[in-house]
């Protein structure tokens, strides 16, 4: 089988998003099955041995405000027409989308979509005429078969869409080797003795919530040990956010980096702090539960749902004073943060084994039962 997995992000080995990081985790597992091909709408800097890679460019920067840009001038119907070229050169047994942008856009091949949003996600991504040009997309997309990563997922595309998705769980691919950390914070100038609170997320603060954690810690500093606040996910279009961190907590020292190896971000620390306000799924979260670090999430659905079966994972109420007093409240969890593996239950529902077995399985269904 031939599949090409389309996504609307760069991709690079780099990559932090979750979405991005779903494409190229499932690129590694398909091509020790079938022949695949990734299909980026920005650049595409990959090196995964036998997987084809394809960069459209639509614009030269590609990422959030310029994609609006784009969307904003007509951009849609340019996305179609070079997708539409793009397969015209190149054939393919079945098409992976991973954005709702594609819905209803490619005829005459089978197509998986993969759900990577939720409805306050999505009408942020798009302009409003554009949203609304997707979602009458969606309704008529008679082609796609559309699958969700989890529960809460499919639940919040049924309220958004009226359809009822397939639910496939993310599996994830453990590629991180922990580093030496005394080395590591050598070069990054931490402290040895300083607990490293880490949110390995975009540095976008009004959805990830990076604030939360800096006002709660800003709070209770004098009653906790020294600690050092290290935010991943920094890169050209944050570096206002960057700025504006440093300028409004001097108080606190903050490691701000993008990270070109994110095994470098995790070796760095030692208890992980995800406060999302919102989220689709919660990549960075399973990231960090199969690494074994010690996990405060806020109390979304998505999280809600990671968390179970796991009690190295800590819910809290996400405003910045609940925050403080469950960070208190697990101090002697936070002083020794042990690395400890997910239990079996919890690692078998994340499984990227299962994760292979069951969309190789729904490839050829969709693809035995395609009427052209």
């Amino acid at each position: 089988m031939n599949a090409l997995l389309v996504s609307l992000w760069s991709i690079s080995n780099a990559s932090i998003g979750g979405t991005e990081r779903f494409v190229i985790d499932l690129a590694h597992l398909l091509s020790k099955k079938c022949s695949v091909t990734v299909l980026s709408l920005g650049f595409a800097d990959l090196n995964i041995k036998n997987v084809n890679v394809f960069s459209l460019n639509i614009v030269d920067r590609l990422n959030e405000h310029s994609l609006l840009k784009y969307l904003e001038n007509g951009g849609l119907a340019k996305i179609e027409l070079k997708l539409k070229s793009f397969l015209k050169n190149n054939k393919f047994d079945i098409i992976h989308c991973n954005s709702l942008l594609f819905a209803n856009l490619i005829k005459n091949i089978p197509v998986i979509q993969t759900v990577h949003t939720n409805r306050e996600e999505f009408y942020n991504s798009f302009p409003v005429n554009v949203a609304s040009i997707i979602l009458k997309n969606i309704e008529n997309d008679k082609n796609a078969v559309y699958v969700a990563p989890s529960m809460s997922s499919m639940k919040s595309f049924q309220t958004l869409t009226r359809k009822m998705p397939l639910v496939i769980a993310h599996g994830f691919r453990s590629d991180i080797v922990l580093r030496d950390k005394t080395s590591l914070r050598q070069k990054y100038e931490i402290p040895d003795d300083d607990i490293a609170f880490c949110v390995p997320s975009r540095l976008e603060i009004q959805q990830k919530g990076q604030e939360v954690l800096l006002i709660a810690l800003q709070s209770i500093k004098q009653l906790l040990p020294s600690f050092t606040v290290v935010l991943g996910g920094c890169d050209e279009q944050y570096l206002e956010n960057k700025k504006y961190l440093h300028k409004h907590y001097p108080g606190l020292k903050i490691l701000i980096e993008g990270f070109s190896d994110k095994s470098d971000m995790y070796s760095l620390s030692d208890v992980i702090v995800l406060p999302s306000r919102t989220e689709s799924f919660g990549y960075a979260a399973i990231e960090s539960a199969t690494i074994g670090l010690l996990l405060f999430l806020s109390d979304i659905a998505p999280y809600r749902e990671i968390a179970q079966d796991n009690p190295h994972i800590v819910l809290f109420k996400n405003n910045e004073i609940e925050l403080a007093r469950i960070l208190l409240e697990k101090n002697d969890m936070i002083l020794t943060h042990d690395i400890i593996s997910p239990p079996k239950k919890w690692r078998d529902r994340y499984s990227e084994d299962i994760m292979l077995k069951k969309y190789l399985s729904l490839y050829g269904e969709v693809v035995s039962n395609f009427k052209h």
